[in-house]
């Protein structure tokens, strides 16, 4: 135990100042002595609360504070046990995890679950969740000092407006005290962030504020509601820590200024400059010899066009060398419900637990009803344009089925089973049969895959549905992708006008009927905006595609949101993911699914899967990317052979650097280059005749470690795939023991071509 003093010089509060005597100590060197201590100093039963966390999110320190003394208890990481609990498993020779240490349990009894004593911290629904999660804790009495403000729980206002407003605090030094990322925060500044939530609950005005504001009683909760809270809340978590906090933005080099504004042009989706109120732009420019940096925040976004806000004046002539985003982005509309969904269960406001749903999926064990159905008349499999085999149309009829067992449906389907088609047969057959009071939702995590949704649909002349898309992906980036969709498309600026706006936008303008079927993406129903479409044509039956891209805790906004309309959830998709030929599809049935994947296909031939040997490529990094200038080249050459046979073929590659320096190569040679190339990731659940793959990676493994990603691309062809690569690194190097290795070995010595084979005319 250490006894140290800090001062307050950086102080948070204008008027305070002077020594705070800190603790420090582990969880397993705690005393009753050191915790009453702690009680003993705060007169109004009132403690501040504040925390660290590892890089893994998992708690690492706890402090508590009153206004004269601060605690600072660390804790053993999870996987790391202390000396007498180790000593302890060694005797009995377990491996399950040993009970909660005493000094755990003191801190328990003593603060954590006293019922005399408040306690209040900044985000403190994060801290009573790490703490059951961790370290099976349980805490009461604890108030959420961000749950005064209406602000965004994770702006520099919100934890002004806790604290007790600006007049009282000095800005810069709250602003940095509260600016660290996991892992950075040291005992000093956890007991001074502990010592500022007491301080602010001492204030008047604030005492009434924060007495309106509903306890979190963990203590109280059951112990399967609390787990799926804790999961949801650290997978999120885990999720935003790997966010990076800088990113470099593609632009042209060309720039103007006026009044203020430094108008850039990004060139690049991915890396686009976009609205925050915390991230900062670093821009820095030459003109002639002369480098600068200008320093702003992006104000006004329009498609490819950001206006970043700067101060002072700027230099409008000369070039810009490089544009870096500095800080997390802001949490999504879907992030922000997620957190505040967990947040108000925490706090009794809302009990998932009565959700059939929620509890179908996180809590089977609780026995709940289901809601009565509001049309319950059945439907029958109705597909005129298509044929299903047997699966297909068991896969239907469970998917129309307004039976309780099929409430919630799980339908997985290897790549080429036909899960679009079962989609498409479903939705045909709901709204073509049964009530008409029935409405559909097709909603997937990407707009890419939303799209080929409504392809399908419109290939096989179902056209009476309507496709929400965001401007942000639209307009000035995705526009060509969505020609053939113009009679169904709506996009999200001309959202809002009210109900009679809106009921014009859902008519079909072929059939003018009033459309019972609507395509999105997830996060799409976290906007606020969508409330008068899905007023309109209700959430009821809900259908998930690729299901197994999204992570689970997303579903949580949507079920809180319309817990009132929903009626069924169908997840579609394939957590390994045949429509490939059959020597591809007989080695990913080998490897990915146990012999359990059988493949009918005409194409026979070891000739629909082959290697392209590039001898000289060599990876290279490119911003947060990777590229190959070899294999780029030998792409070209590729799709310029395609294009002049008269191949439908598509390019694919791990990185979206390569992706973006290929297609912009493809349009100087003025090869068809539109909806062309694209990154693993967003090409799933699509397929092409021909597939080149360019693998760009020569000396790291990267994407390939992952095999679920690469079974993605490996399985993406109907006639032919042809992978660029290094024939050393693939066969002999690093990549050896991955999928991609193990396709090479099994496809052996005569799949390998090299330049001189294209030369020749072999690529056929």
């Amino acid at each position: 135990m250490t006894h140290t003093f800090f001062t307050l010089q950086q102080n948070v509060y204008k008027a305070d100042h002077g020594p705070i005597p800190v603790e420090d100590v582990d969880e397993n060197s705690i005393s009753s002595l050191a915790l009453q201590r702690i009680i003993n100093s705060s007169p109004g039963a009132s403690v501040g609360v504040a925390a660290t966390y590892r890089p893994d999110c998992s708690l690492s320190s706890l402090a508590f504070a009153t206004l004269t003394r601060v605690l600072v208890i660390h804790f053993f990481a999870s996987n790391k046990q202390n000396p007498q609990q180790q000593q302890k498993k060694k005797k009995k020779g377990q491996e399950q995890q040993p009970a909660v240490s005493r000094g755990r349990i003191l801190i328990q009894d003593q603060i954590l679950c006293n019922i005399g004593i408040k306690l209040y911290g900044y985000r403190i629904d994060r801290i009573a969740l790490a703490l059951f999660r961790d370290f099976s804790l349980r805490i009461n009495g604890a108030v959420d000092m961000l749950s005064v403000s209406t602000s965004d729980r994770r702006s520099l206002q919100a934890i002004m407006n806790a604290l007790g407003g600006e007049v009282l605090l000095q800005k810069d030094n709250v602003k940095t005290l509260f600016a660290h990322r996991e892992g950075d925060v040291a005992s000093k500044d956890v007991a001074l962030q502990a010592w500022a939530a007491i301080r602010a609950a001492t204030f008047d005005d604030m005492t009434l504020r924060f007495a309106a504001i509903p306890r979190i009683d963990t203590d109280t909760m059951p112990d399967i509601h609390l787990s799926a809270l804790a999961k949801i809340s650290r997978d999120a978590e885990i999720l935003e820590s790997l966010k990076p906090t800088k990113v470099v933005n593609n632009v042209k080099a060309d720039f103007s200024s006026k009044k203020g504004n430094v108008n850039l042009e990004c060139t690049r989706f991915s890396t686009r400059i976009m609205r925050s109120k915390t991230q900062v732009i670093h821009i820095e420019t030459l003109n002639g010899d002369q480098r600068s940096t200008i320093t702003g925040r992006a104000g006004q976004i329009n498609g490819k066009q950001a206006h970043i806000n700067v101060q002072g004046a700027v230099n409008a002539s000369g070039k810009v060398l490089s544009v870096t985003t500095i800080g997390k982005e802001d949490l999504t509309a879907a992030e922000s419900v997620r957190e505040d969904v967990v947040l108000k269960a925490l706090q009794g406001t809302i009990t998932l637990t009565e959700h059939p749903f929620f509890c179908s999926i996180w809590a089977p064990s609780l026995s709940i009803p289901w809601p009565p159905l509001n049309a319950p008349t059945a439907s029958f499999v109705y597909y005129p344009n298509g044929q299903l085999n047997d699966s297909q149309y068991c896969a239907v009829e469970r998917i129309i089925s307004q039976a309780d067992r099929d409430r919630l449906l799980l339908v997985q389907g290897p790549p080429g089973t036909g899960k679009t088609t079962v989609i498409a047969a479903s939705v045909n057959s709901m709204i073509n049969t049964g009530p008409v009071e029935r409405t559909v939702w097709l909603v997937a995590q990407s707009n890419v895959a939303v799209k080929n949704i409504a392809e399908k649909l419109d290939k096989v002349g179902f056209r009476n549905f309507k496709l929400l898309v965001s401007k942000d992906f639209h307009y000035d980036w995705h526009e060509h992708l969505y020609e053939r969709l113009e009679h169904c498309f709506i996009r999200s600026d001309l959202f809002g006008g009210g109900p009679v706006a809106v009921s014009r936008l859902l008519i079909n303008e072929h059939t003018n009927e009033h459309t019972r079927v609507i395509l999105c993406t997830l996060s799409m129903l976290s906007n606020p905006r969508i409330e008068e479409f899905t007023r309109q044509v209700p959430v009821q039956t809900v259908i998930f595609d690729e299901a197994s891209q999204i992570e689970v805790g997303d579903y949580l906004p949507l079920l809180q949101r319309f817990q009132h309309s929903l009626q069924k959830m169908v997840f579609i998709g394939d957590d390994k993911q045949h429509r490939m030929p059959l020597v591809i599809g007989s080695f990913i049935s080998r490897h990915v699914y146990g012999h359990k994947l059988l493949t009918v296909h005409g194409i026979t031939s070891k000739n629909a899967c082959r290697f392209l040997d590039v001898k000289r490529g060599q990876e290279q990094k490119a911003g947060k990317s990777w590229i190959n200038q070899q294999e780029i080249s030998v792409v070209i050459h590729l799709a310029r052979i395609y294009n002049t046979q008269g191949k439908q073929f598509r390019i694919l590659t791990p990185y979206d650097g390569q992706r973006s320096t290929i297609e912009h190569q493809l349009k100087l040679e003025k090869l068809p280059w539109e909806d062309k190339c694209f990154n693993v990731d967003s090409f799933q659940g699509n397929e092409e005749d021909h597939i080149i793959v360019s693998l760009v990676r020569t000396q790291g493994v990267g994407f390939l470690k992952n095999s679920r990603r690469t079974n993605v691309m490996l399985t993406r062809c109907k006639k032919s795939m042809i992978i660029c690569t290094n024939r050393d690194f693939v066969t002999k190097g690093k990549a050896g023991g991955t999928l991609v290795g193990q396709l090479a070995l099994t496809m052996g010595h005569d799949s390998w071509l090299d330049a001189r084979d294209i030369v020749n005319g072999i690529i056929r």
